[in-house]
């Protein structure tokens, strides 16, 4: 018979790593329409996933915490100045538990991004990548996911400029 000691560790231990275990059992799949959500942006206005429906999206996970995910945003931010005037939408959303490390951080970095705050990390473990940062969706105008990527990008390179192009043209 285990003691209690190493059956209360055991508890303790698998109630800590469920809901990343579930995050990522329960992650978007390519070809399947992305979760919705509702978030609020830095300057507490509600934004929803569906409020993008016909338009292409870059749907970004983040932290200020995570030096790949800051390494990736100015490539987010140059990619949306490129796209400003089409049908295209680079959401970014951060999981910092508050709103002053992502204000600074955008502000030292002169990038301008819609920010949505996750800070309750609801949508990222509930709905998304879970554990896993940085974490991008790029959806269609369907609202269909066509591309995950788990790991640092630039997203404003000549092939994902591309990518995003070709999506804008196919209805």
């Amino acid at each position: 018979m285990r003691s209690l000691p190493v059956i209360l560790l055991f508890l303790f231990s698998a109630a800590v790593h469920a809901p990343a275990a579930m995050a990522i059992d329960t992650a978007p799949a390519l070809g399947n329409y992305a979760p919705s959500f509702e978030l609020q942006d830095l300057s507490g206005k509600t934004i929803r996933l569906s409020d993008y429906k016909g338009r292409v999206v870059l749907l970004n996970f983040w932290s200020t915490l995570c030096a790949p995910c800051t390494a990736e945003l100015p490539s987010l931010s140059r990619l949306a100045a490129v796209f400003r005037n089409a049908d295209v939408a680079v959401l970014t959303v951060s999981i910092d538990a508050s709103d002053k490390p992502v204000r600074d951080f955008l502000a030292r970095n002169k990038l301008v991004l819609t920010v949505l705050r996750d800070g309750r990390k609801e949508v990222i473990f509930d709905q998304y990548a879970g554990p896993i940062l940085p974490a991008s969706y790029l959806i269609d105008r369907n609202g269909i996911i066509v591309e995950i990527v788990t790991s640092p990008r630039e997203w404003d390179s000549p092939g994902a400029q591309e990518l995003i192009m070709k999506l804008l043209k196919k209805q």
